[in-house]
Parts: structure tokens; C-alpha cells; sequence
């Protein structure tokens, strides 16, 4: 009973092997920002009224495919990033219905998760890969600003949580005889005044075994207005560096 129950597992994990694939990405991206954000006053400057300055955070992605083709393929994924800045600010604003004084010294930090749930299909496999469907990014994000006025503190913060439907597609063209390849993957939607795209465009070395290198340039925009009293319209751009393993 014992070398039968052996040979029905061994038999399945070769099945399953054979039946599923996929990737696992870990990456590593330093972010610029730029444009600005509102919460129940003035319009702030990332850079020059927060003080931020370029950071850098992880996220991750995993791939399951599968050949049956009326079933879509899933792919899951991960990203956080935070962005914090402290100085003397050069002119009065508001944020969260109080304000903070120019010449004041405030501190400021913001913090963003990003889940990730995409199906697609792969409609070309060969030296071109192609792959299109549906995404849903759910967003998590916090900001919060910190000062005094007269000499009492103020803490003003604000959190916010939106699900976003979103249009995905990947490309990968591999170089014929060589374990190079470029690729281009990205997230989009745009309706009424908001806009959202998440993109990468990046080359890949693969080593042995299916695991490699790819090094590339992440654009992150996110537009979104009066979600809960707070908009933004901010870029947060930069390389990024990932190992990944195709299974």
C-alpha cells in the first residue's frame, strides 16, 4: 500500500509539473515623486512643500499558467512604497483644514500598498509572448502632515482605500539563440477625472534553471479626485532591479 501511495504522489507532482507553470519576481524599485496632493485645503507640492525626496521599496508578482484555454491564467502581486520629508516650508498652506505657516518646520510621510489580481490569457508563446486581460490594483494609502502653529502642534492625516478595474498586457520578445529578452508590461485605466497606469519596460538574462536578472524603468501615475476629501496627482518614476524564476 505504501509503494502504491508513493507512485500515485510521484505521478502527480509530474502531472502538476507538467500542467502548471509560471514566474515568481522579486524586485526592487527607487521612486522619484512628483505632481501634488489635497486634503481639505490647498493643493501641496510633493517636493517642494513635503520635501520629498527619492526612496526605495520591494514588490513582488507571481505567475500561474495553465493550458487548459477556455480557463484564464492568474497572476497575483504585491507593491508598497513610502515617501517622508521634513524642513522649513516656504509658504503657508493647508492641509486637513489646518494650516501650516511659511518659515514653519513640518515633517510629512505617506505610505501605499498595492494588491494586485490579474487573469489573462496568453494569445502568442514563442519568440514573441503576448498576454491581455483584466486587472484589479486595490490601494491603500496614508498621509499624514506634522508642525505647530504658535506654538501648538498640529497632526493632520488622512487614509484612503479604492479598488481599481484596470486593462493589462505584457510583451516579451526573446533574441533567437541568445538567453536575452526585452519586455514591456502594463496596467491602465482612465475615466472622468482620474487616471491610473503602472508600467514597466525592462531587458532579462536568463541564467540556468529558469532564473535571471532583469533590469528596467517602472512608471507609476496615479490621478485620482475627492476619494473620501482627498485627490492627487502624483508620478512616482524610476529604475527598478528583479530576479525572477520561470518555472
Amino acid at each position: 500500500m505504501k509503494k502504491i501511495t508513493l507512485a500515485t504522489l510521484l505521478a502527480t507532482s509530474l502531472i502538476l509539473a507538467d500542467f502548471i507553470g509560471g514566474e515568481v519576481d522579486l524586485g526592487y524599485y527607487s521612486h522619484s515623486p512628483s505632481g501634488t496632493l489635497q486634503y481639505q485645503g490647498d493643493s501641496v507640492d510633493l517636493e517642494n512643500d513635503l520635501k520629498w525626496d527619492t526612496e526605495q521599496d520591494i514588490f513582488f508578482k507571481a505567475y500561474f499558467e495553465h493550458p487548459v484555454p477556455i480557463i484564464p491564467n492568474i497572476k497575483v502581486g504585491y507593491t508598497e512604497f513610502s515617501h517622508s520629508g521634513e524642513g522649513n516650508i516656504n509658504r503657508s498652506f493647508t492641509f486637513g483644514g489646518s494650516t501650516f505657516m511659511s518659515s514653519s518646520y513640518i515633517n510629512s510621510d505617506f505610505d501605499l500598498k498595492m494588491y494586485d489580481i490579474t487573469l489573462y490569457y496568453e494569445l502568442l508563446d514563442n519568440w514573441l509572448n503576448l498576454d491581455a486581460g483584466v486587472n484589479v490594483k486595490y490601494i491603500d494609502g496614508e498621509v499624514s502632515v506634522k508642525g505647530e502653529s504658535n506654538g501648538v502642534p498640529i497632526n493632520e492625516s488622512t487614509d484612503f482605500q479604492v479598488p481599481i478595474p484596470m486593462l493589462y498586457a505584457k510583451a516579451r520578445i526573446d533574441v533567437p539563440t541568445t538567453d536575452l529578452s526585452f519586455q514591456a508590461e502594463g496596467n491602465y485605466i482612465s475615466y472622468d477625472d482620474n487616471l491610473l497606469y503602472d508600467m514597466e519596460v525592462g531587458a532579462r538574462y536568463t541564467f540556468a534553471l529558469g532564473v535571471g536578472m532583469e533590469l528596467g524603468y517602472r512608471f507609476f501615475k496615479i490621478k485620482i479626485d475627492d476619494v473620501d476629501d482627498f485627490s492627487m496627482d502624483t508620478d512616482f518614476n524610476g529604475p527598478y532591479g528583479k530576479l525572477v524564476w520561470d518555472f
